[in-house]
Order: structure tokens, then C-alpha cells, then sequence
């Protein structure tokens, strides 16, 4: 199994400490370490951890300005940017890739993170019609209209043609946070792609409150599919108590947790339907992560 941290952790004054007995606490469980390039990841983090001899995974597009957007038909300046990235990628012996990639627009809107906020970004493309509710971001269930079903025709075409120009690559899909028009929001019809995916549990278990969706349900579907890849893992504040439409994201620590989750169950479904690669999505994660899954998947037997 590989266990990957998100390069936010390691933005810290003691971040070589920390590497360390991460790196310790996990090699020793017989996992492989790594960390996984966040998008925004600044040039002395990512030198940091290149010279620290770290295997490296990518969250793309790694500290570019624009979103890639594949599900439009006029692609050419985003296949300009994907291919500056791989480049990077190679020269940083990186070969996991996971990106979000399909809005309902033809717009590719500005990268968040880099000086402006994820609403700042993402305002050009919000459609008041395919909201949720009126006065919010947060998406419907519009996946059975044909806008949704000519987009996903782009989609599949533009991920043909990324897949076969970089070959030897593992590029995964991620599930959305369910919000301004982002398209891949549910397991029931991400496994149609036919795709290499990464199940973020953070966009699920708001994805499928939001629609009504069991959150287990939908995690065995994911990994009866063999298609998911990687995992972004981290927990939520949000509980049945919250309402709805004041839900938001998760990159929360495992500890407490949040038992309506129960995360501990839909880590071993994922072990069991052949996930190998997870990445603790959660900044201030550190060893008592990798404790608590290694205790999480001794106790298999609670699910039989």
C-alpha cells in the first residue's frame, strides 16, 4: 500500500522532522510514503521534498492559472498547459496524476489559490439554473440532460486523447465538490467512463447528503468498479445536524473524525475493491493518521 501526504504538511519550520517520522511510521507498517503535490504547491516545498528523495504524486494543474476544462470542444490552449505540466512531471519523476476536469461550461476558469479566492475563480462560471438552491453555488442533479450528455461526449474524447499522449501515466479523475456546474459528482456515473479514478471522501459525503445518496452505498459502488485508483482521504465537521445548504468541505483531520462518516468502513471497502494509493488530503495530518489506519485495517473483521 502507498500512503501519500498532501505537500501541505510539510510547509512548516519543522518539516523535516516531520517527514521523518512519517516517513518512519509508515515504512515500517511495509507501506510506501510519498507526498502528493498539491496544486499550489510553492517551487521551495516542491525542491524541499525532490531533494528529501520522496516518491511525489501530483494534484494538477500543478500552480498553473487556469482550470483544465475538457468538457468543451475547443481544448487547444488547456492541451498547451497539460503538456508544460507533464514536462514538469517527468523531469520530477512523477507518475500518479489526479486532476478535476469537466465543468458545464466553455469557459476554463482561473486556478484558486494563487491570490484570488475559490468564489473569485469560480463566480464567471454559475449558472443560477443548474443550482440547487437559488441563492447558492451548490449544483442539482442535472446528469440526465442532454447538455450534461453532449459535455461528457467532449469529456470522453479529450480523456482519450490525454491518456494516449502520456501513456505512462496513472491520470485519475477525481469526484467534485458539487458546486458551479462541476460534472463528475457521483459513482453511479463516474464508473461508466471507464477511467482511472480517485474517490475524494471530503466532495462524497457532501455530493451524496446533498442528493440524497447513501455515502457507503455509493463507496461499494466505487469499489466494486476496479476502477478506483487513489484516495483523497480526509474527514468532515458536517453531520445530519448541519443544514444542507450550510455544508462546505472537508480536509479535516481523522482524529475524532466524524462517526455519521465512518470512514474506518469505507477505507477497508476501498482496501478490499484494490485501492493501493491513499493520500491523507488533511494539512495538519501526522502520525497518529497512519496509527489510526493501520488499526482501522487490522479490524477488518467488523464488517463480516
Amino acid at each position: 500500500m502507498k500512503l501519500h501526504f498532501t505537500s501541505g504538511s510539510f510547509h512548516g519550520a519543522d518539516w523535516r522532522e516531520k517527514l521523518h517520522r512519517c516517513r518512519e511510521n509508515t515504512e515500517k507498517r511495509g507501506w510506501e510514503f510519498g507526498v502528493q503535490l498539491h496544486n499550489t504547491a510553492p517551487a521551495e516545498v516542491i525542491g524541499n521534498l525532490a531533494r528529501a528523495g520522496v516518491p511525489l504524486s501530483v494534484h494538477a494543474p500543478l500552480n498553473q492559472d487556469r482550470f483544465w476544462n475538457l468538457a468543451r470542444q475547443d481544448v487547444r490552449a488547456t492541451f498547451e498547459a497539460i503538456d508544460r505540466n507533464f514536462e514538469e512531471f517527468r523531469r520530477l519523476g512523477i507518475r500518479e496524476v489526479v486532476f478535476h476536469a469537466a465543468l458545464m461550461s466553455d469557459l476554463s476558469p482561473e486556478a484558486f489559490g494563487h491570490g484570488k479566492s475559490y468564489r473569485e475563480c469560480m463566480d464567471p462560471v454559475f449558472r443560477p439554473e443548474l443550482a440547487l438552491w437559488p441563492d447558492k453555488p451548490f449544483n442539482r442533479d442535472f446528469t440526465a440532460e442532454p447538455e450534461y450528455a453532449r459535455r461528457l461526449g467532449y469529456f470522453r474524447e479529450n480523456m482519450r486523447r490525454l491518456t494516449d499522449r502520456y501513456p505512462e501515466f496513472l491520470i485519475c479523475l477525481e469526484n467534485d465538490f458539487p458546486a458551479y456546474g462541476a460534472m463528475n459528482m457521483y459513482f453511479r456515473d463516474l464508473v461508466r467512463l471507464g477511467l482511472p479514478l480517485c474517490l475524494d471522501t471530503g466532495h462524497l459525503w457532501i455530493s451524496d447528503h446533498q442528493a440524497g445518496l447513501d455515502f457507503q452505498t455509493e463507496i461499494e459502488t466505487a469499489a466494486r468498479s476496479g476502477l478506483v485508483r487513489m484516495c483523497h482521504l480526509h474527514s468532515s465537521i458536517y453531520t445530519s445536524a448541519i443544514p444542507a445548504d450550510r455544508w462546505s468541505d472537508g480536509h479535516q483531520r481523522l482524529i475524532p473524525g466524524n462517526p455519521e462518516m465512518d470512514l474506518p468502513r469505507a477505507v477497508r471497502t476501498l482496501v478490499r475493491g484494490g485501492v493501493d494509493l491513499f493520500v491523507l488530503e488533511i494539512p495538519g495530518a501526522d502520525v497518529e493518521e497512519i496509527e489510526l489506519i493501520g488499526r482501522w485495517l487490522a479490524d477488518e473483521r467488523q464488517d463480516k
